[in-house]
């Protein structure tokens, strides 16, 4: 032990963790060895045996909060987002002086999109260490997302008197100049990071600089040097990623397609035992679903200026459904009993009061997942007297924007990873959906994301009279709402700035999506012949690829 007191005392963390392997081999259990060792099997990307061994250290010294914020930093490696949330707070609980404990939690946050707790948390950082120059960075990146770009500039400058290197820093001044339409200054900043750091492996502050470089560039004009700025923004984001994937992954695409084959013959035992009815503890049960930059976060925070809607984003509400969610489990799902079944409606109603936070009893919930789009065939039969509303937008405008889009990390997110990933998932998805809803007793609205921005008070008046709710002028004021509520999507940005019409970006990028256009043409064809007559399904005809 005494040669890894010396080496820790050096801050030569690999030379302790070389020490603590020999010692772990010769039979040790001290939990500054085991520590050590995972912190070693981590950074070889062995994420599973990093936690295995926290684990283990932690059995034999409970009330120890930093093997608490390893075991954190591990699950966050691994995927496990919510668990790692939990081995953070289970540190800060500990000991709530622990300023790396609050700065890992609100790290989580922030890549999980939740860039209100983040602030909350990295303000905790800098009242503990107010020369935490991480912090600061992190905090000035997270307040030019919700346009608070004083303060934002401030610490950025701050964190970068601190450590001139500082890329978290350098990329929030980059974004506040976006925000401010100096588009040009933040591609100064960005060119000799992103060049700098290119090959150094720093993971998700070179993803995000890329992308931020990306942004800047499309802002200046120079859309291929754009296209390519957001590609290595990708691949670099894969490549953080797809390490941390369980051995077990299945690519979304993959079990999408399994599900629609299985869909389609598994259907009317699906719907056995599934009838109107059922009880629940909201005056009204709404879905809001779709697809990814479809305009979801826009119609939840216009839903949520309503006074009688509580709206939830993006929560895993139906993270009970998980062992069914493959092609087989949809089957077992099929064949579920009345038990099996009001246990997980009872499981969904649980996370959904949790997440909403209050009493929901009487209440209109508004569920907005765009992923949520892949799971009307369990939503059909656990809730049918839900009210779905599906968001459609020019799959040309979706594909685009989720490509280029910055998103926090998880399985879904890292079919993003190029435009042709992207959009055969886009077309899978949307196969998906449509056969739920051509299949299934489902009650839905087609909300089109060009007459919502173009014709917004006729528009919302039709979603208030499908929904069961009086229409208010005030729904005008969303943006007000998205700025009290905090926005955790990727879309808060766009949302706290208004109403505006957001179509046909993608027409920059004519010559780079011209090459899956084949991918999409039924659906652009499908889109095109509906959005301007009726909220009703194209028949695609019998030859489609369905």
């Amino acid at each position: 032990m005494k040669v890894i007191d010396q080496a820790l005392d050096a801050d030569d963390i690999p030379r302790a963790a070389e020490y603590a392997e020999r010692a772990r081999n010769q039979g040790s259990r001290d939990p500054l060895v085991i520590n050590l060792v995972a912190w070693r099997r981590e950074e070889d990307g062995r994420f599973d045996e990093a936690v295995a061994l926290l684990r283990e250290a932690l059995a034999i010294t409970p009330d120890d909060a930093t093997l608490y914020l390893g075991l954190g930093s591990a699950m966050r490696k691994a995927g496990l987002m919510k668990d790692a949330v939990g081995a953070f707070e289970a540190a800060i609980e500990l000991d709530p002086g622990y300023a790396a404990a609050w700065f890992a939690r609100g790290s989580a946050f922030n890549a999980g999109g939740a860039t209100k707790d983040a602030i909350d948390d990295f303000r905790q950082v800098l009242r503990l260490d107010p020369q935490h120059d991480a912090a600061m960075g992190a905090l000035a990146g997270a307040l030019a997302k919700r346009g608070e770009l004083d303060e934002a500039a401030l610490l950025a400058n701050r964190a970068l008197a601190l450590r001139p290197q500082s890329r978290i820093a350098s990329v929030a001044l980059a974004q506040i100049a976006i925000e401010q339409k100096r588009c040009d200054d933040a591609v100064a900043i960005l060119k000799p990071l992103a060049q700098n750091g290119s090959d150094s492996g720093d993971g998700d502050d070179l993803v995000a600089a890329f992308s931020a470089l990306g942004d800047a560039l499309e802002g200046s004009g120079a859309f291929d040097q754009a296209y390519e700025a957001y590609q290595r923004a990708q691949d670099l984001f894969e490549q953080v990623h797809r390490a941390r994937l369980p051995s077990d992954f299945i690519d979304p695409s993959e079990s999408t397609a399994q599900m629609i084959r299985e869909l389609t013959r598994i259907e009317p035992r699906l719907l056995a035992g599934a009838h109107g009815g059922v009880q629940s503890p909201v005056e009204h049960h709404v879905i809001l679903t779709g697809y990814p930059r479809s305009g979801t976060t826009l119609v939840e925070n216009i839903l949520a200026t309503h006074p009688g809607v509580v709206a939830i984003e993006e929560c895993p509400t139906l993270r009970g459904l998980e062992p069914y969610l493959t092609a087989a489990g949809l089957e077992r799902f099929a064949q579920a009993d009345a038990g099996e079944v009001e246990r997980l409606r009872a499981d969904y109603w649980e996370r959904a009061s949790r997440a909403a936070n209050v009493d929901l009893t009487g209440k209109i919930l508004v569920d907005m997942d765009p992923f949520k789009g892949a799971r009307l065939p369990y939503i059909a039969k656990l809730f049918p007297d839900a009210k779905v509303i599906v968001m459609r937008r020019d799959p040309r405008d979706v594909v685009w924007s989720c490509f280029h889009t910055s998103f926090g990390f998880n399985t879904g997110t890292l079919a993003f990873t190029s435009l042709e990933s992207t959009a055969r998932h886009y077309d899978l998805t949307w196969q998906l959906i449509f056969q739920s809803l051509e299949r299934l007793p489902i009650e839905r609205f087609e909300l089109f994301y060009h007459r919502l921005v173009r014709d917004f008070d006729v528009t919302t008046q039709q979603l208030c009279a499908f929904i069961g709710i009086p229409w208010s002028e005030s729904l005008r004021q969303f943006d007000r709402t998205a700025q009290e509520r905090g926005v955790s999507t990727a879309s808060a940005p766009q949302v706290r700035k208004g109403l505006y019409d957001g179509t046909g970006g993608w027409q920059r990028y004519a010559s780079q999506l011209a090459t899956v256009e084949p991918i999409l043409k039924p659906w652009i064809d499908a889109f095109e012949s509906v959005s301007n007559r009726s909220d009703q399904l194209p028949d695609l005809g019998t030859d489609a690829e369905l």
